[in-house]
């Protein structure tokens, strides 16, 4: 029978006369953190099991998507309407190809808690009435199979008191009050587990669960119960079949992590759905019942010892549990009765039957006694809803059992809504540029690292066009020309920083903000001519750069700089402040004669062309692949002059792309992407520039992406270590790097190790998002042909996934 007669809100009201309040529990970051984080996460559930009394369930169940476009673009770009054609045409084909991806199976998991709220019948002439109504109307239901209808409206709002009080304490926890499309989901979800769910019926906050109703949550689909599997069929005859498992006791021993059996089921091909009814019993109740149990167990080995035999095993180990138990009970620690049912469908009952066999042969490898219930179908059923009698038996133990199963652990990623980045096992990922600072009160600063051919390039190439998809700008700082691929899709120019390139810049002219652009220029001359810890230099470089900044815009350029330092060894004072001009004066001479040095002898007019940002253009490349740039691991005494005067390029390059994004307004999403980042963090004027960049980004709605083979490249540096909201952690093969990842990710590094990277294939990452959750991601840019855009390897070995 149909256990539930009415709701109001969150409460419903079942036909045994009981109300349970229902909440929508979040999952919390867990799986892949260190061992004290998870630990902690324990913890906290059993402090959440340890405030109740009473009966109460945990339901975890999957919900397949279904997706369609309008919705889709709604949530990750909802202000579309007034954008213009060319990006409207390509999110259009995005959300097509991913609605496609998204309906071949993606499912997320909904994790609610339902607990019994205590009544207590109040005394009166009137109460005494509603409680002789409602002992008529179950009467009535027992001798006649009729459903009860009838809620006193004192239990009504007897049920609404307890549930007040309850919802504040569970709030301090996460939970939310479950809401009338929740109850919809959990009844639609129990009547149909294989395929999509239709759409759920009109919001109302209060009414009875009436045999119409009912028959509209289920489509008028009947259960037809078998020996070991239910059949489902809706109106249409349509049907698919549910086996359930369960387990017969708990385990012996259960560690408080490690054997998180619950969190299993997120990573398994099966949607496999669970349901954990539990009874809290208070010490003062409990202390009883384990005495009880005890003092059996020790008469049935006294048994044993009188007529010469000896007791078993199990009789031993049960009456050790049992005085464990009674001392915790007596410390004040409550009692849990606990029955597990697990519900795997299936098109048909032999699918179904395979999938349940493949889950009990799972955790009985793992020394649980999983079974398939014979003749109790129908229980095992109806226990799914909230309010129903549990399907499985009832077995006392510690509640820490319960936490300790993970019905908490997250294996979801991502944000809640926007653009599909890829997969988590069979939930899909989602990524909302700009999130962490609009919503959570942290930087939108990206990390993407791992060895050549892991994926890293069309990772930060697909998180750069779902910025331009959401009405943002992008800006690349690109040493190996791998940018100019998104000519094809958007509105980009490129800024060709090549001895061929034509392109001409001026230090001096590349901020708006003359304090600013005094600092580009002063860093950019400390590069390239080489100041190091020559403070002599250092001198003459700054009397320079004020020098230069004392005459009118139009005349600050390498031109005058050159003049300036001419001037300061001709009239300086000081000795070696004069000898220093010289040789800075000197240099200048042979950057003007060089193809590398000459690119930056650009008048103001050039400098404006190459810092502004066109009205229609969303990407801006900046490309540096024909620069000689420093090998990995040299230090800034080995550079060659050649190398050095490439690195100064590649950083007015990065500085440039800071001007042009934060000159934007504030409201305008900026993405700013930094390949082979590790190039600007050897020297310091590269550091602090990306330090920087990280750091005030948030203010500027600026998503700074940077991106290098090994994550120890900015383990010195606190700002980056710190300021980092989502990074991603692709193939990586050294023992010294995966330290480094595991560090930027804040994982356990037991749970992942060299051989967990060096395993990983290209296109997979473990990802922390900026929420904290660590999980394994595999990327899958939509449309399909992204892919074989974005991707940098010969085109013979590029998979049809990432």
């Amino acid at each position: 029978m149909f256990p539930l007669i009415a709701f109001h809100k969150n409460i419903l009201f079942t036909t045994q006369g009981e109300a349970y309040a229902l909440y929508r529990m979040p999952g919390q970051p867990y799986h892949f953190l260190p061992l004290e984080h998870r630990r902690a996460a324990v913890a906290r559930f059993e402090e959440l099991l340890f405030g109740l009394e009473g009966k109460g369930q945990i339901l975890l169940l999957w919900e397949e998507k279904d997706v369609d476009e309008g919705g889709y673009l709604a949530a990750a770009a909802p202000d579309l309407a007034a954008a213009p054609s060319w990006r409207k045409e390509e999110a259009a084909r995005h959300a097509r190809a991913a609605r496609a991806a998204l309906n071949r199976g993606a499912r997320i998991r909904r994790r609610y808690l339902a607990v019994q709220l205590p009544l207590r019948r109040e005394e009166g002439w009137g109460s005494l009435a509603e409680a002789a109504r409602e002992a008529g109307d179950a009467a009535l239901s027992l001798f006649t199979g009729l459903r009860p209808e009838y809620v006193p409206p004192k239990k009504v709002e007897m049920a609404k008191a307890a549930e007040d009080e309850l919802g504040r304490r569970l709030r301090g926890y996460g939970l939310k009050k479950a809401e009338f499309a929740d109850v919809d989901f959990i009844i639609r979800r129990a009547a149909r587990r294989h395929g999509l769910l239709p759409p759920p019926l009109p919001s109302r906050e209060e009414g009875r669960f009436t045999p119409g109703m009912i028959a509209a949550f289920a489509e008028g689909a009947y259960v037809e119960e078998k020996i070991d599997c239910v059949v489902v069929r809706d109106g249409t005859d349509r049907g698919h079949a549910q086996a359930f498992v369960t387990f017969a006791d708990v385990p012996k021993r259960l560690r408080e992590t490690e054997d998180e059996f619950l969190s299993v089921l997120d990573f398994l091909g099966d949607p496999v759905d669970a349901v954990i009814h539990f009874e809290i019993i208070q010490p003062y109740k409990a202390a009883a019942k384990v005495r009880g149990k005890r003092a059996f167990l020790k008469g049935q080995m006294d048994e044993a010892y009188s007529g010469g035999g000896e007791p078993t095993e199990a009789e031993e180990l049960g009456l050790h549990d049992s005085r464990r138990l009674e001392a915790k009970v007596e410390a004040g620690q409550p009692l849990a009765r606990v029955g597990i049912c697990f519900a795997v469908p299936g098109p048909d009952a032999k699918t179904a039957a395979v999938a349940a066999n493949r889950l009990v042969q799972r955790f009985s490898s793992r020394g649980f006694r999983a079974v398939r219930p014979s003749g109790i179908q129908l229980k095992c059923f109806y226990s799914f809803l909230p309010g129903a009698p549990p399907g499985a038996p009832m077995v006392e133990c510690d509640p820490g059992y319960v936490a300790a199963a993970g019905p908490m652990a997250a294996a979801e990623l991502g944000d809640p809504k926007g653009f599909f980045l890829g997969w988590s096992g069979p939930a899909p990922v989602f990524w909302s540029p700009g999130r962490p600072a609009l919503e959570l009160n942290k930087t939108n600063a990206v990390l993407i690292t791992g060895s050549l051919g892991g994926g890293k390039s069309v990772g930060a190439k697909t998180l750069a066009d779902y910025v331009l998809l959401a009405g943002g700008v992008g800006f690349a700082v690109d040493p190996k020309n791998e940018y100019y691929v998104f000519e094809r899709i958007f509105p980009t120019r490129r800024i060709d920083l090549s001895p061929r390139g034509g392109t001409r810049l001026n230090p001096f002219t590349l901020s708006a903000d003359e304090q600013r652009a005094k600092a580009i220029a002063l860093d950019y001359l400390a590069l390239a001519l080489n100041v190091g810890e020559n403070e002599a230099r250092r001198v003459a470089v700054a009397q320079a750069v004020e020098m230069v900044f004392s005459l009118p815009p139009e005349k600050r350029d390498m031109d005058a700089v050159l003049g300036v330092f001419r001037m300061i060894a001709d009239q300086s004072p000081h000795q070696a402040v004069k000898e220093e001009a010289g040789q800075c004066a000197l240099l200048v001479e042979y950057l003007r004669a060089s193809d590398v040095g000459s690119l930056v002898f650009g008048r103001a007019a050039d400098a404006a062309a190459a810092g502004s940002v066109a009205g229609s253009i969303v990407f801006t490349t900046v490309n540096l692949k024909e620069l000689p740039l420093p090998r990995r691991g040299a230090s800034a005494a080995r550079m060659t002059e050649s190398e050095r005067q490439g690195l100064a390029m590649m950083y007015l390059a990065a500085a440039m792309a800071r001007e042009m994004a934060f000159g934007l307004p504030p409201g305008v999403l900026k993405c700013l992407v930094f390949d082979e980042a590790w190039m600007l963090f050897a020297v310091p004027e590269g550091q602090r520039l990306l330090e920087e960049i990280v750091r005030v980004g948030r203010s500027f709605n600026v998503i700074p992406v940077l991106i290098s083979q090994n994550a120890s490249d900015f383990m010195e540096s606190k700002v980056i270590v710190n300021n980092v909201s989502n990074v991603f952690c692709f193939r990586a093969s050294d023992a010294e790097e995966v330290e480094a990842d595991l560090r930027f990710l804040g994982a356990d590094p037991e749970a992942l190790d060299v051989r967990f990277f060096a395993g990983m294939e290209s296109g997979t990452a473990v990802f922390r998002d900026a929420e904290d959750r660590i999980g394994v991601v595999h990327i899958d840019p939509q449309p399909p042909y992204l892919l074989e855009l974005f991707d940098t390897r010969p085109k013979g070995v590029v998979k049809t996934s990432c």
